[in-house]
């Protein structure tokens, strides 16, 4: 029923090992699952530990590694099932999770493309990865609720612009050229996924939440080791090639690749910071616009929806995470717009006196200076769960 799609490189074998008995486990539940392993040439013998220990798994060899989406397309090659999961090797499923994705998607509507997950950090309690993506105006994609406390404030199926290729169900039939298509294998890592679920959004697909499936999941747990430099780069520069692809007003695309790039220019001749990315995501993404017009063209063709309707699912929403340290965001902003969720679902007035501490703290805080949180602001916050008192500081 549901094929599984996962890319290694140079993954912990412990990780590795980790996620894939997470998956083959959903069994227990009454979902099976074939795996698929893409690996992009690690090297480092763990494809040797796997066929050992899970001889159930298909593993395919990359002669280099060619990137992400393009591992992802030739493991797709291999998935005869109508249900595919893409899952990362630093995602663990949690008992039952496969199965409440499948029966979200199979009682949904075809017109539905995915399942977003509640993916949960394994490396801060309390604290949400992703439960979908969100795909803003200003181009800057990032996961839904990351860095927040989860106190429940999405816990009702919802809309959302796009699933977090980490981990997420798919309908396989999509990934076909007549449909939405494979993965565009210009980019070599990040924002694959979002390109991906924008393209299918704007054919008139749509994406929905299941937040009673959790994953585990380290934010960036195998390639937060990687140069800062290169991830820098890469995220800077297939912004600009999403956004070019897929964003329906030229105006638009125009002021974005303006503005980022200007601020690009900052960076290197006044700031004197990342130079050599800078100007090397410049370069290429000059030397590759006539090929990015010629798709954007092609893309325009099979567009049924505006992207008003991808931004709206934005509103209200933010990212407080820092993708540097990889931790959460301790700062009041976050937990203010968690209580503001939680406040929409239902008048509690004990929400109201939180926000309105929380509120009070944000204008001491206006000068930039930590907030102190006094003795009667902490007994009013002494029954909310461990990471509100960590975000609290």
């Amino acid at each position: 029923m549901v094929g599984c799609v996962i890319v290694n490189y140079r993954s912990p074998w412990e990780m590795l090992e980790r996620c894939l008995r997470s998956v083959l486990s959903q069994a227990d539940s009454g979902v099976t699952c074939s795996v698929t392993l893409v690996d992009n040439a690690s090297g480092d013998g763990v494809v040797g530990q796997v066929r050992e220990e899970f001889p159930e798994v298909r593993i395919i060899e990359m002669p280099g590694n060619p990137g992400f989406a393009a591992a992802v397309n030739r493991g797709l090659d291999e998935v005869d099932e109508p249900l595919v999961l893409m899952l990362n090797t630093d995602a663990v499923l949690m008992e039952g999770s496969l199965a409440r994705m499948v029966a979200a998607l199979e009682s949904a509507g075809k017109d539905v493309a995915g399942i977003a997950p509640k993916m949960m950090s394994s490396s801060h309690e309390g604290i949400i990865d992703a439960i979908g993506i969100v795909l803003p105006p200003t181009g800057a994609a990032f996961n839904r609720g990351i860095g927040q406390c989860d106190l429940g404030q999405y816990d009702e199926e919802e809309e959302v612009a796009g699933v977090c290729f980490g981990a997420g169900l798919l309908r396989r039939e999509l990934f076909d050229s007549d449909r939405v298509g494979p993965l565009h294998e210009g980019y070599f890592l990040y924002f694959e996924d979002s390109d991906w679920c924008m393209r299918a959004v704007s054919q008139g697909y749509r994406f929905l939440t299941a937040p009673d499936s959790i994953v585990l999941h380290m934010h960036s747990g195998v390639t937060r080791n990687e140069s800062l430099n290169l991830k820098y780069g890469l995220i800077e520069l297939n912004t600009l090639k999403m956004v070019t692809r897929n964003f329906e007003s030229r105006l638009r695309v125009a002021h974005i690749v303006s503005s980022r790039c200007l601020r690009l220019l900052a960076r290197t001749f006044i700031r004197r910071k990342f130079i050599g990315p800078n100007l090397k995501t410049i370069s290429a993404y000059l030397g590759g616009l006539r090929g990015l017009l010629e798709e954007r063209r092609e893309l325009r063709s099979k567009r049924v929806v505006s992207d008003a309707k991808i931004f709206s699912m934005a509103e209200g929403e933010d990212a407080y995470f820092d993708t540097v340290a990889y931790e959460p965001d301790r700062c009041i902003d976050s937990l203010i717009g968690t209580y503001l969720r939680l406040l929409k679902k239902g008048q509690d007035p004990e929400l109201g006196k939180l926000l309105a501490a929380l509120y009070q703290l944000s204008r001491e805080n206006a000068d930039g200076q930590a907030p102190q949180v006094d003795e009667k602001t902490r007994e009013l916050f002494a029954g909310q769960p461990p990471c509100v008192q960590d975000l609290l500081g």
